[in-house]
């Protein structure tokens, strides 16, 4: 076998090579940037205007599959023509052994992945002008297998990529994937704010959270009873510091409303106007405001629209059997889009959540929550479904409600167990492993 002999494996191995460029631009120039020249020059980039009408329903994607699917057909060509011109070249005259047939592959290898890390290497000095000058040579060899790879894309996509039945063939959680890969993974995400960045996340991610996962435990709830008076209730505002406060009867799983801290400045102004301050001794019933009831498992972005749509501020969240679950605000919902939105009393809660301990660490209310840990204190709890706080975690861990100076020990913090009641955990200390 001669020189010409090589004129295939090489035609081959620069194919996949080109292949392995124009891969690298793109993804260099991310997505928009590259329909921007893609849409320059339509004509010049004809083979990706060709795939969008083939395959309309995503054809970034598919454009990426025909491309490895191109790459690897090559990359198996240039290995058996190679192969089989090293053992006609050199081993003609007597039979290959297994030492001999190990030489070979090695050598295909080696200069196959030669060929793939330098065509790598310089797309990273300027991607734009690499993608016009292998763009010839991929389109040649993209049109060339394209009665292989096309089927088989066509297979995949029939087999694992079933039409949904949404506009488009979009389905919601493949909308969501979408616009967190522009958050994050184009280019795009180096031009926003790592705020921006949140914001579009949790917008994104809002349809998956349910109502109980944001909501305030009923241990945690603060409310009234509809016997006590007008004048107990301002006294409750004033210590408390809410502006809305659920009104029972009964019991709290008898929630018949919200008061609100103006209707009662309103009606405790009043009574001092007329100097008759008998009003104030009469039970709350006259002030009660309607509530929202929301089931548990409620889509918090369906309480959202409920809360705009009913211009209600604030809703019970029940259980099955109706009983109260706890409560949520419209300001809960906005705080998983925005982040915390913090007031004076926020303030003050925070700190007394957790405070630093002489020895180090920090002594934390078993009620504050993983999330907030995690961000205050620089450290990371493994999370579950079935808890939120870190109490819930320690009861995770534990199977039940342990005793004092129980403890955990986690890569990277110690856990001790400082309070706890026979049906609560209530402090713990964490230490950050350094």
């Amino acid at each position: 076998m001669n020189i010409e002999s090589l004129f295939l494996p090489l035609i081959f191995i620069i194919g996949a090579s080109s292949i392995t460029m124009l891969t690298n631009s793109l993804q260099t120039l991310g997505r928009i940037q590259s329909k921007k020249e893609f849409e320059k020059k339509p004509h010049f980039y004809f083979t990706y205007s060709l795939i969008k009408r083939l395959f309309s329903h995503d054809p970034w994607e598919s454009l990426f599959y025909l491309l490895s699917f191109t790459k690897h057909l090559l990359r198996l060509l240039y290995s058996t023509t190679f192969f089989l011109y090293i053992l006609a070249t050199f081993f003609h005259e007597i039979p290959p052994t297994f030492p001999h047939v190990l030489i070979a592959i090695s050598i295909v290898a080696a200069i196959g992945l030669t060929f793939d890390f330098f065509f790598r290497f310089v797309v990273g000095y300027n991607p734009s002008l690499f993608l016009r000058i292998v763009n010839p040579a991929t389109s040649f060899f993209l049109l060339l297998f394209s009665p292989i790879t096309f089927l088989l894309l066509k297979l995949q996509i029939a087999l694992f990529h079933p039409k949904e039945s949404k506009p488009h063939g979009f389905s919601r959680a493949r909308v969501k994937d979408k616009i967190l890969e522009l958050a994050h993974e184009s280019e795009l995400s180096l031009h926003l704010e790592p705020f921006d960045r949140r914001i579009i996340t949790a917008v994104a991610s809002i349809r998956d959270r349910i109502v109980r996962e944001i909501m305030v435990p009923r241990i945690d709830m603060f409310s009234l009873s509809v016997n006590q008076t007008v004048h107990e209730a301002a006294q409750k505002f004033i210590s408390e510091g809410y502006s809305r406060i659920p009104v029972y009867k009964e019991n709290v799983d008898h929630i018949i409303g919200v008061l609100l801290y103006k209707d009662v400045i309103e009606y405790y102004f009043r009574s001092i106007e007329k100097n008759d301050q008998s009003p104030l001794d009469t039970p709350l019933e006259n002030l009660v405001k309607p509530i929202l009831y929301s089931p548990e498992t409620k889509k918090v972005s369906a309480l959202l629209q409920e809360f705009r749509s009913k211009q209600i501020h604030l809703a019970i969240v029940v259980d099955e059997y109706g009983g109260t679950e706890g409560i949520v605000t419209i300001e809960d919902i906005l705080e998983e889009l925005v982040g915390e939105i913090a007031d004076e009393h926020d303030i003050l809660e925070e700190e007394r959540l957790y405070s630093p301990h002489p020895d180090g660490g920090y002594v934390v209310d078993a009620k504050m929550t993983i999330v907030d840990i995690e961000k205050s204190m620089g450290i990371t709890i493994p999370t579950s479904p079935e808890y939120d706080t870190i109490g819930g975690y320690v009861f995770h861990r534990a199977g039940t409600i342990p005793s004092k100076g129980w403890k955990i020990h986690n890569d990277n913090f110690d856990l001790e167990v400082l309070a706890s009641t026979d049906r609560v955990i209530e402090e713990v200390l964490i230490t950050p492993c350094s």
